[in-house]
């Protein structure tokens, strides 16, 4: 099998694409546990995420990979969302947090 191209996508954009592929046919072990886990950890629609995932990566600060971890976490308050962003050492004003945290609701 060849890659062709590769980009982050959230969990919720996982989900779907695994649902479909089930639909299609019979799944492999590996993506038959990947349909668990993200039913189990995908927090709302494709439609959804893309569009948060969308807004959040508009911060400039913020990489496409890390926006992907965000949306895929939904931290629920600031203390969270910045734990997340120091592995990149990536530092946002407070009305920059408050954006991304009413994008997640």
């Amino acid at each position: 099998m060849e890659i062709k191209s590769s980009k982050p996508i959230t969990l919720s954009e996982a989900k779907g694409i695994l649902d479909k592929r089930k639909e299609e046919g019979e799944l492999g072990y590996e993506q038959s546990q990947a349909v668990d886990s993200s039913g189990k950890f995908a927090w709302t629609e494709p439609k959804k995420a893309e569009k948060a995932l969308e807004s959040i990566a508009k911060v400039e600060k913020i990489s496409p990979e890390m926006a992907v971890k965000i949306v895929d976490v939904r931290p629920d308050n600031a203390a969270t969302l910045k734990a997340i962003l120091v592995k990149d050492r990536v530092e946002l004003s407070e009305d920059e947090i408050n954006d991304i945290l009413k994008e997640l609701i």
